[in-house]
């Protein structure tokens, strides 16, 4: 790990659910009530025409929400299971500049943040090109699982190819109350009939096979 860097690198931990189909989706939202907020993102993953950060061990993304555009990098898991464990390094930067990126009318290598100084160390200055793109929406809810509340984002992600996923996602602090967690998720799945599967695939990851890329 590059020790310049340490203090800005997160441990992401993740519980992603493959919801399967559009009715589960809706199950669930009707089950969980009003939703708190809702988020439309437009995705763009960028890397060298030789697949020099992927090579690496990382993906970089650029997202443009309705107020503010972020630049991520994640590594690929450092633990797998129900909870996924990624290292990821995030900058927040204006709307208008991330919309810019992924329109192909800036160039993300020019943004002077501590993502793209990060992909610089491991990459050198070579040129990045647009792999894949992408559009999220994200409702968000507010829910108790066991003694704990949780922030659950429900996504419904549209992909180029005209095809759409759902899935549940919920960020967690520690995976200390996994197993109750996992326990009280399996108990609403259950009472509304969706199967529990885990997504052992990102979006990134699903986006570039649906271009055949991989």
């Amino acid at each position: 790990m590059d020790m310049n860097y340490f203090g800005n690198i997160n441990n992401e931990i993740e519980i992603k659910l493959n919801l399967v189909s559009f009715t589960n989706y809706l199950k669930l939202i009707g089950f969980l009530g009003k939703m708190e907020q809702e988020e439309h993102h437009l995705n763009a993953f960028f890397d060298t025409e030789n697949r020099l950060i992927s090579k690496s061990g990382w993906a970089l993304r650029v997202r443009a929400e309705s107020k503010r555009g972020l630049v991520t990098i994640k590594s690929i898991p450092t633990k797998e299971g129900l909870a996924v464990v990624r290292q990821e390094i995030e900058s927040e930067i204006a709307k208008e500049n991330a919309i810019a990126v992924i329109n192909s009318n800036a160039d993300v290598m020019d943004l002077d943040i501590i993502p793209i100084q990060f992909i610089k160390d491991k990459i050198g200055h070579s040129s990045l090109r647009k792999m894949v793109t992408f559009e999220n929406t994200r409702q968000k809810k507010v829910f108790r699982l066991g003694d704990n509340n949780y922030l659950l984002e429900i996504d419904k992600t549209e992909y180029n190819d005209g095809s759409v996923d759902y899935e549940l996602e919920i960020e967690l602090k520690n995976d200390v109350l996994l197993e109750t967690i996992e326990d009280s998720l399996k108990r609403i799945f259950i009472s509304l009939d969706i199967p529990f599967k885990i997504q052992t695939e990102s979006k990134f990851h699903r986006a570039l096979k649906k271009a055949e890329i991989l």
